[in-house]
């Protein structure tokens, strides 16, 4: 309760109060030199005024026109300094967005590869398999002399058989 007596009450303000205080804030520099004019006119126009109270005021409206010239400058080169760093933000955004879709582009291509690379990865897996099943096997000229070994024998047995048929009728 203290603090809050101790404290000034801020009195709220309405929207236009608060818009010309700002106008006014923003414009002050127009504000003063449309002051100092109006006093240098007064001056002149005033017969009551001497050339030194003229040009007193003369004076101080060139001194606060240079001011307020230095101050439209130094806005100007503000406005070209922004201008100039929107430009290259701009042309920042557009090279990242160039090398992002170059990027997904670059990434779409290696999902492909990596994809056929894990297919023939596979197919190497299912020769080797295969590579060793069949070392397992015996050679051809191993399988094909055992089977001229068993038609041999075969056909010695068939010719015993036929043989002892014949000496039994």
């Amino acid at each position: 309760s203290r603090e809050m007596d101790a404290m000034p009450m801020v009195e709220e303000k309405s929207t236009d109060e608060v818009v010309q205080t700002r106008f006014i804030v923003q414009h002050l520099p127009l504000s003063n030199l449309f002051k100092r004019f109006q006093l240098l006119s007064k001056h002149l126009t005033d017969s009551k005024s001497d050339t030194e109270e003229c040009e007193k005021a003369y004076h101080i409206f060139l001194r606060e026109l240079a001011t307020y010239k230095l101050n439209l400058s130094k806005a100007a080169v503000a406005l070209n300094t922004v201008d100039r760093e929107t430009e290259m933000c701009e042309s920042s955004r557009k090279e990242i967005e160039g090398k992002i879709e170059a990027t997904r582009k670059e990434l779409t291509a290696l999902k492909d590869e990596l994809t056929e690379e894990q297919t023939q990865r596979s197919h190497r897996e299912e020769y080797v398999a295969l590579a060793k099943l069949i070392n397992q096997l015996p050679t051809r000229k191993d399988t094909k002399g055992k089977i001229d070994a068993v038609e041999k024998e075969l056909g010695a047995l068939v010719a015993f058989s036929f043989l002892d048929f014949i000496e039994f009728l």
